[in-house]
């Protein structure tokens, strides 16, 4: 921050004169885990564009979610994929194959740094981003007006830890509610994925019957398809 305020003292007076947004990254970053830790539910539509190889996949439809960890997608792309858990079971059912994955979300397992690999609710895993990625603007001027009219934060994360996954991240943040709309990860092989929520409605009534899964008599079921037996 130093070198920052020398370069400000070194610019020229007509620059320093325009308007200027002083938020800071780690300002921005705690007004995030505020609003989400206040966020009780939500409503929203989601698009998830994978771009890979020059090849490119999209999936849509609409997700509900409730604390505590009470989430619920349902896609129209492709057709009849549900993923939903009640904050102890996470059940995903593919439609083309006919199978569904139960995950026990209270299962005792650790990841490599000795923390629990499932969360009860968002947070420690909004949490867990900012801890294990660097964060900055993506540019000087914050926020940014973008296509849709509205203004948004733009953080750029990378990480500090090389261990697969997302290498890069970058998080678009409404600058009204701090509701991350939109985030683009980037792997090690240049693979892309881009998820964006739309019509997003917080802190609306949620039955918490629709966090229930009822299994198809022809499904066929795999358990903790997310956890290995020597993680």
């Amino acid at each position: 921050m130093k070198y920052l305020f020398i370069f400000l003292l070194l610019l020229p007076s007509f620059l320093l004169a325009q308007a200027h947004n002083w938020n800071s990254p780690s300002e921005v970053v705690k007004k995030i885990k505020k609003r989400y830790s206040e966020l009780k539910s939500y409503t929203s539509d989601f698009t998830i564009t994978i771009n890979n190889n020059k090849k490119s996949t999209q999936m849509k439809g609409s997700c509900s979610y409730k604390t505590p960890g009470k989430i619920r997608y349902d896609f129209s792309n492709p057709e009849g994929d549900t993923i939903v858990s009640d904050g102890k079971t996470l059940w995903i059912f593919i439609k083309k194959i006919g199978a569904v994955g139960k995950q026990d979300l209270e299962i005792s397992k650790n990841n490599t740094s000795g923390e629990p690999i499932f969360q009860a609710n968002s947070i420690p895993g909004l949490n867990r981003i900012f801890r294990k990625y660097h964060y900055k603007f993506d540019s000087i001027n914050q926020p940014q007006k973008l296509e849709d009219g509205k203004e948004y934060f733009v953080l750029s994360l990378e990480q500090r830890e090389k261990i697969g996954g997302f290498e890069n991240m970058t998080l678009y943040v409404n600058s009204n509610d701090y509701i991350v709309y939109k985030a683009i990860g980037k792997d090690a092989r240049g693979k892309e994925t881009i998820l964006e929520y739309s019509k997003f409605n917080p802190d609306t009534e949620i039955e918490d019957g629709i966090f229930n899964y009822h299994i198809s008599g022809n499904a066929k079921i795999v358990n903790n398809p997310l956890v290995s037996n020597n993680q």
